[in-house]
């Protein structure tokens, strides 16, 4: 008897990802790309039209952030699993995401293998994330986490959506444009990140972020 087959939607505003996606599954028998969307619009859109197993979610889209994407999406569909697939450093951003609901986190420099098991692993009702972010997650779900790590966890989860935007070189009136706020609002964000890191001048701040997000160099604790 077959086994059926689990359904996903791929959420990423690159549609060479969603090629690539469906190209790398196409001989899965047990895994099938029902849906493609590449904003929140389009996600939201196309969940109500059909609402598969598990969603595949980039961090960085068109009209806004994968996280708050997730939190949405599990407010809609609290059943929903969905897999973090990004570019953005695990480090970073696992224990946000999963704080609202991400059950998983893979990196695209993975290799393809890791995306597979990541997928059959939460399918299978498992979080899927390296050892050191799964602790980290476990640690403050039992409430022994309250201690920020380092500077970069005190940030909000807006101030890190802008941390990372400044890290992939976009300036204040693109950061704008891409969160739809004021770039006055973008201007105080910016002041309050500087000053939550320590950093003496915005220059300070590109250059950090720029060495974080890009480079994955994170600043000693």
């Amino acid at each position: 008897m077959k086994n059926e087959t689990s359904k996903i939607m791929v959420i990423d505003d690159h549609p060479i990802i969603h090629d690539g996606l469906k190209t790398l599954l196409a001989t899965e028998d047990d895994l099938e790309i029902i849906a493609v969307a590449s904003s929140v619009e389009e996600a939201l859109l196309k969940l109500q039209e059909k609402l598969p197993d598990i969603v595949i979610v980039d961090l960085s889209l068109g009209d806004s952030d994968g996280t708050f994407l997730i939190e949405q999406v599990k407010k809609l569909y609290p059943k929903l699993l969905v897999l973090v697939y990004t570019m953005s450093e695990e480090k970073l951003f696992a224990e946000r995401t999963a704080a609202v609901g991400a059950n998983g986190y893979v990196m695209k420099t993975s290799p393809p293998a890791s995306l597979k098991s990541a997928i059959r692993t939460i399918l299978s009702g498992e979080l899927y994330f390296t050892p050191e972010s799964k602790r980290r997650i476990l640690r403050k779900i039992q409430g022994h986490s309250n201690r920020p790590r380092s500077l970069i966890d005190t940030l909000s989860n807006r101030e890190m959506d802008i941390f990372k935007l400044i890290g992939e070189g976009l300036d204040t009136v693109t950061i704008s444009e891409h969160l739809k706020i004021s770039r006055n609002t973008v201007d105080t964000h910016r002041i309050n990140i500087k000053n939550k890191l320590e950093l003496p001048n915005g220059k300070a701040l590109d250059r950090l972020a720029y060495e974080v997000i890009k480079k994955g160099k994170f600043p000693k604790q």
